[in-house]
């Protein structure tokens, strides 16, 4: 998508506003996901000025990027005229306080692997929210900026994986503990308001 980085830029901001998560492959390619559920993914393109998913298929043109982030979007079945799911704030809670006091003990590595899908599930259903929340804000400021920084981050950290060793899962789990409380906070004050 190197061609025209610009539309492609503008493809991944009307699939985000889809609910769809976005992650840059490479420099032309970009990979489109469920935000719950990873394995619903394709991987798009762009060929001869058409957006291409890695098995073939067109789902679009440059120049029309909203039809072509509506086809991705139904591939990947997010919609963002979907009813989002509800919040348990308790059981997101819990989890980060499992997260949080992992430094004890020496938990195996599944319990690791399972405890961070948990918190990038927790994550994926709260950042969209916490996404839609800061489009209130007045959009030049400070403020939106730094909030828009912030959760670019929390998306980029979903993506790092365990790593090397239980040193490294300890660190990224808690992190995603960290992030995970965050947006929970901001959701909570949200639906205070």
């Amino acid at each position: 998508m190197d061609a025209s980085n610009d539309s492609a830029a503008i493809l991944a901001e009307h699939l985000r506003a889809n609910g769809v998560a976005v992650v840059w492959t490479d420099a032309t390619a970009l990979s489109a996901s469920h935000p719950l559920h990873s394995a619903a993914c394709e991987d798009i393109t762009a060929e001869a000025d058409r957006y291409v998913t890695s098995y073939g298929y067109e789902v679009g043109q440059y120049g029309d990027e909203r039809e072509a982030a509506r086809r991705i979007s139904h591939l990947v079945e997010a919609r963002s005229g979907h009813e989002s799911l509800p919040v348990d704030v308790e059981a997101i809670s819990a989890t980060i306080r499992r997260a949080l006091c992992l430094g004890s003990g020496r938990p195996e590595p599944d319990a690791l692997t399972e405890l961070e899908e948990e918190l990038r599930g927790h994550i994926a259903l709260l950042l969209p929210e916490v996404r839609e929340s800061a489009r209130r804000l007045w959009p030049n400021s400070v403020d939106a900026h730094r909030l828009k920084a912030r959760l670019d981050g929390i998306e980029r950290q979903t993506r790092q994986g365990l790593g090397q060793g239980t040193l490294s899962a300890h660190v990224q789990i808690h992190q995603l503990a960290r992030d995970c409380q965050y947006l929970l906070t901001r959701h909570t004050a949200e639906c205070r308001r």
